[in-house]
């Protein structure tokens, strides 16, 4: 760890929650936990992970890339991070299809292989991580993937603005965390998207990610100092933000929150009450080390779930799903019943934990490794 910067352990497993928050948004069950609105709406925990990247980076690299480190480094460790997973998910989503065309078989819900969606030059534009900056007119292949994609360029903005403003960068991030918000809703009435304006939302939060690593740095040893009431601020910070998530999710008020996320983040920041030492446990702590992991392969591994829920039909007559018709191709949802609805959603998500651990073991921690010796030895760093 660097000396000086402590690991917010309460922010890691948050980080673990929300990635398991937007699992569930993607899987469609006939369960009341898929039909629940807080669910429904979960996607915006991405904003979330914008404004604890922001704080992050901040801690890890701010100093260090205003002391003249090379931006090159900076990104190479970046990269190292977050790529080798990408890529290595892109190339089972190709493999996967390529293995259905050989077989004569189609895609996941009858759609047709290779489809817009899943091109090649949308392998392409995922390769070169511009996806998400207006290459594309939809999501393609590992669809939460566009996140990743952004992020990568919030990350060269990020070292480019310390270099640029110096002591002024508080002060300009001020101005992104003004103008964004404004130019999102002038562009698209609300902060749902991705393929389109998603570069402009990932600047957004982690911008306001970034201002919450100066006020920490500012304030945060009062924080420290004062040791009542931080279960009750964390709990109604908790409260506030499910309510946010639940009823603001489709409308123009998604817009903020961001600033939402930011305050809750430094409340658990503090890790001052009952709530973060809940969070500081080992199984929130573990999702928090799997956490991007879950975010890679979570889409992957349910469209496989699918495939099998639909074999065992099959071959077993057994009914294990739910088809809808609404205006278009039937949605297949796991479960013929809400109660297996909910089993089959447990199931899943077990399996992607399984599946996420494999990733982060055999993936993740040997390509860290690698790109730590090569851009920093003998160095360790913040998680991040």
């Amino acid at each position: 760890m660097i000396p000086g910067v402590r690991r917010f352990a309460a922010l890691d497993a948050l980080r673990g929650l929300c990635a398991c928050l937007v699992c569930l948004f993607h899987f469609r069950a006939n369960s009341s936990v898929a039909d629940a609105a807080f669910i429904r709406q979960s996607w915006q925990f991405v904003d979330f992970f914008f404004v604890l990247s922001g704080f992050v980076i901040a801690a890890n690299y701010r100093d260090r890339l205003a002391a003249h480190m090379p931006t090159g480094q900076f990104m190479l460790l970046r990269l190292g991070r977050i790529y080798p997973l990408h890529a290595f998910m892109l190339a089972v989503f190709v493999a996967t299809e390529l293995t259905a065309l050989a077989l004569g078989s189609g895609g996941a819900a009858g759609r047709a292989l290779f489809d817009e969606a899943h091109s090649a030059r949308a392998i392409l534009s995922n390769l070169l991580l511009i996806q998400s900056v207006g290459f594309e007119d939809r999501l393609t292949w590992n669809q939460p993937a566009w996140s990743i994609a952004v992020e990568i360029w919030a990350y060269l903005l990020f070292a480019l603005a310390v270099r640029a403003f110096g002591r002024g960068l508080d002060a300009a991030l001020v101005v992104v965390v003004v103008v964004a918000p404004l130019l999102l809703f002038a562009l698209a009435g609300s902060i749902n998207v991705s393929f389109d304006y998603g570069l402009i939302r990932c600047v957004y939060g982690f911008a306001l990610g970034v201002l919450c690593w100066s006020i920490w740095g500012r304030w945060g040893d009062a924080l420290l100092a004062r040791a009542r009431g931080w279960t009750a601020l964390e709990i109604a910070a908790g409260g506030a933000v499910a309510l946010f998530v639940t009823y603001a999710g489709p409308t123009a008020w998604n817009l903020l929150g961001p600033p939402l996320f930011a305050a809750a983040l430094l409340v658990f920041a503090r890790e001052g009450g009952a709530v973060s030492r809940a969070l500081a446990t080992p199984v929130p702590l573990l999702l928090g080390t799997l956490s991007y992991s879950i975010y890679m392969v979570h889409s992957f591994v349910q469209s496989r779930f699918d495939d099998v829920l639909l074999a065992v039909e099959r071959l077993t007559g057994t009914p294990l799903t739910t088809r809808v018709v609404d205006n278009g191709p039937p949605e297949i949802l796991a479960g013929a019943d809400p109660v297996q609805g909910v089993l089959l959603t447990i199931l899943m998500l077990a399996v992607v934990v399984a599946v996420s651990w494999l990733t982060y073991r055999f993936v993740e921690v040997p390509a860290q490794r690698w790109s730590r010796r090569a851009a920093d030895p003998g160095r360790t760093h913040v998680r991040g």
